[in-house]
């Protein structure tokens, strides 16, 4: 009886942790399938600022050709975390166009959150250093200092 109490528990917790290995390689599932997807085809991002998730700034939309930037963008938001539990998030500072794709940004000078247009329940984080490097782009873009909230 022991044997088999040990070999259950053995197996209980083997079972956990292929589950949360699993679940650590899906954090940034939709994100990361849409930039993979389009990482080599995409020749421009278009940006605009919000007013709201559904108001778009007039006379906002910039578009950048030149791909280190699109680069700094698509790599930021390929390793962006995802976070637990259903968003609930004030109006979005910025939409961005990534080929077919659509996401609404929050971005801070050190910190930044996407959302994914096709799943809006879903946020992702930016790291501090593509957070830093997003702002810095955008600030230079729109330029003004008015998201460091």
């Amino acid at each position: 009886m022991n044997k088999s109490a040990s070999l259950l528990g053995i197996c209980i917790v083997f079972t956990l942790l292929l589950a949360a290995c699993s679940m650590e390689e899906r954090k940034t599932d939709v994100v990361n399938e849409d930039i993979e997807e389009a990482e080599e085809v995409i020749d421009q991002v278009v940006i605009y600022e919000m007013e709201s998730f559904s108001v778009v700034k007039v006379d906002s939309e910039k578009t950048l050709t030149n791909q280190e930037n699109i680069k700094t963008i698509q790599d930021a938001f390929l390793n962006a975390n995802k976070e637990p539990g259903v968003a609930d998030m004030s109006d979005p500072h910025y939409k961005l166009r990534l080929g077919a794709n659509s996401y609404y940004l929050w971005i801070h000078k050190s910190s930044g959150t996407i959302m994914n247009r096709k799943d809006t329940h879903i946020i992702y984080s930016l790291s501090e250093e593509a957070a830093q490097g997003v702002y810095k782009l955008l600030d230079n873009m729109y330029g003004k200092d008015n998201n460091d909230q």
